[in-house]
């Protein structure tokens, strides 16, 4: 077996049994949208409340798809269920060293988006946690860099391959276990989106993911195709009625390809919710990667982790009663921050190297002392020193305006 394969010895048992038979198995009223013939779950008649949730992670899932791919099964989903046109979340690092590495094997959004906190240390809480073990969960991926996140599910399968698997995988993990709450993951578009983006071939679609022939739009029609596939094999097993639908990018994706660190389209994605306890045909501006466990969490009616601190989407819930706090933009701002920040402070340091000036050794302190106190990005693992996000930002303020002054007077003094 795959060194890379991640199972529970319960998995390991059924892995044997299912080998040999293995087949590919602010709100506004959505407007109609085209949905082809013959999509059984189309007027599923919804349990009052769902029995299970399956948030179907699509690797780099870029929230301009709607205007730029065929998509019919996210598209019946939106009109049929809510759809938040852009769901931000942080800038999409991957340390591989350092304090979050000796965490986490993933980006950062993952574990984000998995616990309803920016602050992720050793003591975070993830959503498979608030289910009790009896009644089960399950996480499928078709990538090994997720295996951090892995721990405390019933059944976990991780292993390189084709979307597909995880489909297949999520579908027999669920006829045999029935997991109360499931994370599946499709590892390709992700990865199609890199390869737009470090080809060395003539093609169209080099640095860009949007042509026809492009790996990135290839893989993620297909998995727009998979998503079907998996909502017919729930309607097959007589469990789609009563499963509420997440589907979500991890992060977001460059039009040029991939996410790096200084695009912002990297850090926004799309999101739906469809089925049991959803609004129909809603149509929601904004949301943040934190809100989607606690939202998870109402919907199938456990308590978050301790550490979530998101707001639940109250506005896409069809019976929720809790007190929800009015929409603040905190991790848009959180990120306008951090753009800014990355480019004043490399003018100022561009800037001083020029200057030829008595007082060049005193901004340059006062420079380093902005740096030691700014919190971006690349101090994200000491970003739990702040106990809001709210903390993070006044912290953030206060430093931007001083490097906006110091950025002034360095060019007053030229």
């Amino acid at each position: 077996m795959n060194t890379h394969t991640v199972l529970t010895t319960t998995l390991l048992v059924l892995f044997a049994a299912v080998t040999a038979q293995a087949q590919p198995p602010q709100t506004t009223r959505m407007p109609p949208s085209v949905i082809p013939h013959g999509f059984v779950w189309q007027n599923t008649n919804y349990a009052r409340l769902p029995e299970h949730a399956v948030l179907f992670v699509i690797d780099g899932l870029s929230y301009k798809v709607w205007d730029r791919l065929l998509i019919p099964t996210l598209r019946g989903l939106a009109r049929d269920g809510a759809l938040i046109e852009k769901d931000y979340l942080p800038p999409p690092a991957d340390p591989r060293r350092g304090a979050y590495a000796e965490l986490h094997s993933c980006s950062i959004p993952n574990p984000i988006l998995m616990s309803g906190t920016v602050f992720i240390k050793k003591e975070t809480g993830y959503i498979q946690q608030c289910f009790p073990a009896s009644e089960g969960t399950a996480f499928v991926a078709n990538a090994s860099a997720y295996t951090t996140l892995s721990l405390g599910y019933t059944y976990s399968y991780q292993q390189e391959g084709p979307d597909d698997e995880s489909v297949r995988w999520a579908l027999e993990l669920m006829r045999t276990g029935r997991p109360r709450f499931m994370r599946v993951h499709l590892q390709n578009p992700g990865s199609a989106g890199f390869e737009c983006m470090t080809t060395a071939k003539d093609v169209d679609w080099q640095f860009d993911i949007w042509p026809k022939d492009s790996p990135y739009r290839i893989a993620t029609e297909r998995a727009d195709s998979l998503l079907r596939v998996f909502l017919d094999g729930l309607n097959t097993l007589g469990v789609l009625e009563k499963t509420v639908i997440i589907v979500v990018g991890d992060h977001g994706q460059d039009d040029a390809g991939w996410h790096p660190l200084q695009s912002p389209d990297g850090a926004i994605t799309t999101l739906v919710l469809w089925g049991p306890g959803v609004k129909s045909g809603m149509i929601v501006p904004y949301a943040e990667h934190t809100d989607i466990v606690p939202t998870i969490c109402a919907l199938m009616g456990v308590k978050p982790p301790a550490m979530s601190q998101g707001r639940v989407i109250a506005e896409a819930l069809a019976e929720f009663s809790g007190t929800v706090e009015p929409r603040i933009y905190r991790i848009k701002e959180l990120n306008e921050q951090l753009f800014e920040y990355q480019k004043s402070q490399t003018e100022v340091s561009q800037a001083l190297q020029q200057l030829a000036s008595p007082k060049r050794g005193s901004l340059y302190y006062r420079l380093d002392t902005i740096r030691q106190n700014f919190c971006d990005i690349y101090r994200f693992s000491e970003w739990p020193r702040f106990t809001t996000l709210e903390e993070l930002l006044a912290n953030n303020r206060i430093e931007l305006q001083q490097l906006r002054e110091l950025l002034r007077e360095v060019a007053e003094t030229r």
